[in-house]
């Protein structure tokens, strides 16, 4: 008897072990924790903005460029000792106000998802390297929604954020989510009973509203900030 649940037992140890006795591979690519992402309002240093010809008069402060722009810094780690081209696709939600007009009633939000792509070449091995991308003062005013300093809930991170990322062409199995770990995100969007939050039929998505930092006053002054750009 003991025969048997010997050689059972051995069975159930073989019929456990990885085919070929090889592990799954790790992969090259992975992001960071949502704890690490850096996500903040900024407006641009004095040493970058200061020079050439003046901001038009009249000009609201915080909707022009000298207004606070969202930069958002996503982490990832890359293991090969040179990733040729890595392409990042972020997802953030957002609102425009949509006003009630002259009949009357009461303004709406309309749900909207901004969307931005950046591509890196020729990526060396790093721990902890950032995917970065900008939304400008007027596109944050204009998409902030009805409430009051509403721009605050990105830097306070009580908007959906995703970023996606292709490995010279091939989509990457880890994607980022900000509010993955929740049941719901802050706004009721996103979260675990809302993971495709970015493909929701009722939000438009609006390409191109994020802009890469080649597209702003911070370059090029941040260029250390981030890998290789490549022009799309």
């Amino acid at each position: 008897m003991n025969g048997i649940w010997a050689g059972l037992g051995l069975w159930v140890v073989v019929g456990l072990a990885p085919a070929g006795g090889q592990e799954k591979e790790k992969p090259n690519l992975s992001f960071g924790k949502p704890q690490e992402l850096e996500i903040e309002l900024v407006t641009v240093p004095d040493s970058v903005g200061s020079g050439g010809k003046p901001a038009p008069t009249g000009a609201d402060a915080k909707t022009s460029q000298e207004g606070r722009w969202l930069r958002i810094d996503v982490p990832f780690a890359t293991e090969k000792r040179i990733t040729p081209e890595v392409k990042f696709k972020f997802y953030l939600e957002g609102y425009e106000l949509v006003e009630a007009g002259e009949k009357g009633g009461k303004d709406e939000e309309k749900f909207v998802v901004l969307t931005g792509e950046v591509t890196y070449r020729d990526v060396p091995a790093g721990a902890k390297q950032y995917a970065g991308m900008f939304l400008p003062p007027s596109s944050a005013m204009r998409f902030a929604g009805k409430k009051a300093s509403g721009e605050n809930d990105w830097s306070g991170r009580r908007m959906n954020l995703r970023v996606e990322a292709l490995e010279q062409g091939v989509p990457v199995e880890e994607f980022f989510d900000l509010q993955l770990d929740k049941e719901k995100g802050p706004s009721g969007r996103g979260g675990k009973k809302d993971p495709d939050w970015h493909k929701s039929p009722d939000g438009q998505e609006l390409p191109g509203a994020l802009l890469s930092v080649t597209e702003t006053p911070f370059w090029p002054k941040d260029y250390r900030r981030y890998p290789q750009l490549k022009k799309n």
